[in-house]
């Protein structure tokens, strides 16, 4: 898919600029094809483009789930979180985090659009709930990602080599703004049973639709 191509490549690409971690497993061989059924729900076409060319992946502090089962693995991730009974884990499919936290990136299946594209969500875990959008697809979110990670430089206690996304997507805004399909599904109340309705989360919210271009 020529979208996941530009997103996948630029995160890569900025990566080995900053010097950042960059590891790509071979693609696993249980790797789910496009158009199946995985993990309960069709397999969002972008995640069956990216498991097609890689297994396990390190860009930066993210982590790409194998799509398998065993440590690391999406399989085996997503059925721990649903276990818990915890929403929204039964409404998407995690797919990523950052590394040694508790910050998780999942697509959400049912506001997949007309092509299958699903959405994905920031679920963060490691202290109280809170689940935001973030990218109107898997592709949008490398591109996020990629342009966060030029920003890490421009930091005072930034260390050369050293990729902390820790502050996205709160700090990122205007960044996340400019996706204007996300903005539009989010104006028009597509993520409301998902959100979290803290104090942060709902800010937030606002601070993306007052951002985004042409509101």
């Amino acid at each position: 898919m020529a979208g996941l191509e530009v997103g996948w490549t630029r995160l890569v690409e900025t990566c080995r600029r900053h010097g950042f971690p960059v590891r790509m497993d071979p693609p696993a061989p249980d790797a789910p094809h496009p158009g199946t059924q995985w993990l309960g729900a069709p397999l969002d076409p972008m995640l069956a483009s990216l498991y097609g060319r890689t297994g396990r992946a390190t860009l930066g502090d993210f982590v790409l789930y194998r799509p398998g089962a065993g440590a690391d693995g999406a399989l085996d991730v997503n059925a721990w979180m649903r276990g818990q009974g915890q929403a929204p884990f039964a409404s998407c499919v995690l797919f990523g985090q950052v590394a040694n936290l508790e910050y998780y990136y999942g697509v959400a299946p049912g506001l997949a659009d007309a092509h299958g594209v699903q959405p994905v969500l920031y679920v963060d875990v490691q202290e109280e709930l809170l689940v935001v959008p973030v990218a109107s697809s898997v592709e949008a979110l490398f591109r996020q990602l990629a342009g966060f990670m030029d920003l890490l430089p421009e930091q005072p206690d930034f260390v050369p080599g050293r990729c902390s996304t820790v502050m996205f997507p709160f700090a990122a805004a205007e960044l996340i703004a400019q996706d204007r399909p996300l903005v539009d599904m989010m104006r028009a109340g597509r993520f409301d049973r998902l959100v979290t309705r803290d104090e942060e989360s709902q800010r937030w919210m606002q601070q993306v639709l007052a951002a985004s271009p042409g509101r």
